[in-house]
């Protein structure tokens, strides 16, 4: 490790040699040690470095929070996002883990019911139809699909490199196809086809409307992409709060910075259904950050924090290998008919091609037709699919999967430089007015109702296994002001808690003081400081925000036992 950076890892209080200041700074009433005595701490440079990864889910569902968000980013981003810190931002989505090559087979297949089948929305906007240059015969100048639609052409960003920090991937929402087979991104609050087709009075492209949507405008309808207008985009799918060189730090680069996040978090609603936010984040420590990757994201050193946001359990289940034939991202689920069918008096749930029943003639149910209910404050529910339980990863997986990779990063054998941020139904109330929204949205774009909403146990858990400051938010709130700052709030913690090299006596015999690199100094005021054995802490958040990676922590001190 680099004796000359502050790390979280080797957080150690800074003793002001007297190469700094020509004598060591006393206490009134303490002792003057002697100059062969003056050991009893190390100078360093202050570290700002942090890496933020953010796992969103960019299911039907999640367009509401995504919206609130994007809301709560700019007072989140102006705190604590200073051009003279060193931080980095990347936004993953939680059908991420579909890069995995045991998806390859079902990307290439093509949906069933979609060959030579004509979109009406497709037919009614031919004039305006342009097929993509990826597959010029996708439509036929009727608004047929004559060859059907293949997974990876209804979501074309779905392919290995997407769970790479590659722009086009995730630097702006998940691109699809806007058509009928995709009810909630055509008939949903995201109105897909307000973007999609040039003739639409609120059609537009570039991330002016996304950002500011203006009078009569939504901006959950204004932060699409389809496959014909691919344009909200930041280009950039890592975000450094670190101006380049001759660009100014000024209010003008935070701006660009808080448009580059909210472009960013708004991941879209058009993901994957089964969520896997916990395998999308392994996808992406194997992808992402091989050796030598141009777009890796997490540096040594750094404080590390993984935020998931999701309004469903996570569902990340052990592949197969080899890989059977007719594998899909719903193999192993399973599915509860008798709430389905209470849920859906007048559908067909049970019948042939229905929703749920056992023998393959439903989507769901071959792996059984009962899910287990969950209680939470108080509140019994059911969730209407469920993957089978003895297929999911263990929590434990990810979390070794997450040691290993950090340690290596670090050259450690232990770490503690990463903590887990939770953004979850917590509640039983937050579970039943998601439920209810959602519940809602089925029947307005007449999609069989569902119960999907879940706590998310599993996040939970791997924050729980992490500790270091790892905490669980409930995404019922109306607004995540809150929530964004109480992850600030954990990332000014990692920055102001420092170890002495040896147990001070309290903080009446210490002086602490920050050396900036033109050769000026500032006290610390003692009454920002709680010593507690071997730490300090300074207790203004302000204060640590204040702080420059150019900057030094010096500690004069006096040690409870001078000798040992």
């Amino acid at each position: 490790m680099n004796k000359n950076s502050f790390t979280i890892q080797n957080l150690a209080l800074i003793t002001l040699a007297a190469a700094v200041s020509g004598c060591t700074a006393q206490v009134t009433g303490s002792i003057k040690f002697k100059a062969q005595q003056q050991n009893f701490a190390v100078q360093q440079k202050v570290n700002t470095k942090i890496d933020l990864l953010w796992v969103i889910d960019n299911s039907a569902s999640m367009d509401s929070a995504q919206d609130k968000l994007r809301q709560g980013l700019t007072g989140f981003a102006q705190k604590y996002m200073k051009p003279y810190w060193d931080i980095r931002i990347g936004v993953i989505t939680t059908d991420s883990y579909i890069a995995n090559s045991a998806f390859n087979s079902y990307l290439n297949t093509t949906i069933p019911g979609t060959t030579n089948w004509q979109s009406p929305y497709v037919a009614s906007r031919i004039a305006t139809w342009t097929n993509p240059s990826w597959a010029p015969t996708l439509v036929d100048g009727t608004g047929h699909f004559t060859n059907g639609i293949k997974f990876n052409q209804l979501f074309p960003l779905w392919d290995s490199n997407y769970s790479k920090l590659i722009t086009g991937k995730h630097d702006g929402p998940i691109q699809a196809l806007c058509v009928e087979s995709l009810p909630y991104f055509m008939n949903g609050p995201t109105q897909c086809q307000i973007r999609d087709n040039p003739a639409n009075a609120n059609y537009g492209t570039g991330t002016s409307n996304c950002l500011n949507p203006g009078s009569g405008k939504s901006a959950i309808s204004q932060c699409v992409n389809t496959v014909s207008n691919d344009s909200i985009r930041s280009g950039k799918a890592i975000i450094s709060t670190k101006p380049p060189t001759g660009t100014p730090g000024d209010s003008a680069w935070v701006n660009s910075l808080v448009n580059q996040f909210m472009i960013n978090a708004t991941a879209g609603s058009a993901g994957h259904g089964s969520e896997r936010g916990l395998a999308s984040l392994g996808q992406f420590i194997t992808d992402n950050e091989a050796s030598g990757s141009l777009s890796s994201f997490f540096r040594a050193d750094s404080v590390r924090g993984i935020i998931f946001i999701s309004d469903e359990e996570d569902q990340s289940m052990t592949l197969p290998s080899p890989v059977p034939s007719g594998f899909t991202p719903w193999t192993n689920y399973r599915c509860d008919q008798a709430g389905l069918v209470a849920l859906n008096p007048t559908a067909n749930i049970t019948g042939s091609n229905g929703v749920c029943c056992s023998g393959g003639s439903c989507s769901y149910g071959t792996a059984g037709t009962t899910c287990t209910e969950k209680t939470v404050d108080g509140f019994t529910y059911t969730p209407s699919i469920c993957p089978v339980a003895a297929n999911l990863t263990p929590v434990s997986t990810f979390k070794t999967q997450l040691d290993n990779f950090f340690n290596t990063l670090d050259g450690s054998t232990t770490t503690s430089s990463y903590f887990i941020v939770s953004i979850v139904a917590l509640s039983g109330q937050t579970i039943q007015d998601l439920q209810a929204a959602r519940t809602t949205t089925d029947a307005a774009v007449g999609a069989t109702k569902m119960f999907a909403v879940d706590r998310a146990d599993r996040y939970i858990a791997l924050g729980d296994a992490v500790g270091n400051g790892s905490v669980a938010l409930d995404m019922g709130a109306s607004d995540y002001s809150p929530l964004l700052d109480a992850i600030g709030s954990t990332l000014v913690s990692k920055k102001s808690t420092f170890k002495l090299t040896r147990q001070a006596t309290d903080k009446e015999a210490m002086v602490v003081t920050v050396v900036h690199a033109n050769g000026t100094s500032d006290v610390v005021p003692s009454s920002i400081l709680l010593v507690s054995g071997n730490t300090v802490t300074i207790t203004d958040e302000a204060f640590v925000l204040s702080l420059g990676d150019t900057d030094v922590i010096a500690i004069n001190y006096l040690p409870s036992r001078l000798f040992n």
